[in-house]
């Protein structure tokens, strides 16, 4: 007989941990695997300084962390009279710079100085020439590697992303030991597994039997790591985790114990949400469905708590085909917006992971 479903309290319906705000379209760079379709010039009917403000208050009520995000937050003239804003609330802030000649040292000092506690910098190549060909732009890599070495002396910590696709897969070993050279200040390394939407359609996803090989590969790494190795758009990797953890008898309660501080639950549209430049709310960046509403008519703790499409994403008890009889669906759930991807259908399996639920396995 299957085990019913681990954890099925494992939701965040009160409040998101981390609220994605997409500042601006604007950026320099054109990324292959961007969601953003980024653009050179700025969308006039981005949110203003006022309505940003606004979101930034009612972030602050529900005790969430604020991501500053884009395109390059740096191309908006107000980014840091913002930042300065949500600092004096006591707003916990997270900035995601893309790497440019916007990117100073200058820059990254006053970061420091104002109270921003995370910066996010993108790196997908342990060379130049792997890194400058994701990227489009030739000089990336320097300056990526520049941006390290004033964060270092700056004491910033830093948060390093990197898109794990069926051709940057391979190099995960190697950025690894990249990194283990930068540290501090790399904090986290979080590998994001591709969500083939905007430019990223023109990429190629790992199998799924790759990814289940990669899960392996971090949770051995992440023994002796000197930074947080966490996977992105992956909730399957804490499926993986717990088997282990399972298979070497640790019991259930301390799983549990060390599962929420693992973010066990979290996926897109609960514990997480994104707001658009223009104020659209979505589940996650990567998912474009459904539309929630708009900061601009509604408070985002308002169609955080109350949104049908929000609470429909979040009872894992709904899920479609093999996630849908998964007994790890509560802790897990996949993602959904590769399902919606892959699928028209955020309810349907993540088809990159390999398990065969136990109530299936016994049919």
């Amino acid at each position: 007989m299957a085990r019913p479903a681990y954890f099925p309290a494992f939701t965040y319906g009160d409040a998101p941990v981390n609220v994605y705000w997409e500042m601006t379209v604007a950026c320099d760079l054109a990324c292959r695997h961007c969601r953003a379709d980024a653009l050179s010039q700025r969308d006039p009917l981005e949110l203003s300084t006022e309505q940003g403000k606004a979101l930034m208050r009612d972030v602050q009520s529900m005790g969430s962390h604020l991501i500053m995000t884009g395109g390059d937050p740096l191309k908006r003239a107000d980014v840091f009279e913002l930042i300065d804003y949500g600092r004096a609330i006591h707003l916990p802030l997270a900035i995601t710079p893309a790497v440019t000649p916007l990117l100073t040292k200058e820059v990254i000092a006053r970061f420091k100085e104002v109270g921003v506690h995370t910066i996010g910098m993108s790196l997908d190549g342990p060379t130049a020439e792997l890194h400058d060909g994701f990227r489009q732009v030739p000089g990336t890599f320097e300056m990526s590697m520049r941006a390290l070495g004033w964060c270092r002396e700056l004491g910033m910590g830093v948060q390093i992303n990197s898109t794990v696709t069926r051709d940057t897969i391979k190099n995960v070993p190697a950025m690894f030991e990249l990194l283990r050279t930068q540290a501090p200040p790399v904090r986290r390394w979080s590998l994001f597994n591709l969500i083939p939407v905007g430019r990223g359609l023109m990429l190629g996803s790992p199998t799924a039997q790759q990814i289940e090989e990669l899960f392996a590969w971090v949770y051995d790494q992440t023994k002796g790591a000197p930074f947080h190795v966490s996977t992105v758009e992956a909730p399957h990797y804490r499926r993986y985790w717990m088997q282990r953890k399972l298979a070497d008898g640790v019991p259930l309660a301390e799983i549990e114990q060390r599962g929420r501080m693992m973010g066990f639950g979290i996926r897109d549209g609960s514990g997480i949400v994104f707001v658009s430049h223009r104020g659209e709310v979505y589940p996650a960046g990567f998912l474009p469905s459904p539309l929630l509403g708009n900061v601009r008519e509604t408070p985002i703790h308002e169609i955080y708590r109350k949104s049908p499409g929000l609470l429909g994403l979040r009872e894992m008890d709904k899920l479609e085909g093999r996630c849908g009889g998964c007994e790890y669906r509560w802790v897990c759930g996949g993602s959904r917006a590769r399902a919606f991807a892959a699928t028209g259908t955020p309810m349907a399996s993540d088809p990159l992971c390999v398990y065969e639920p136990e109530a299936r396995a016994a049919e």
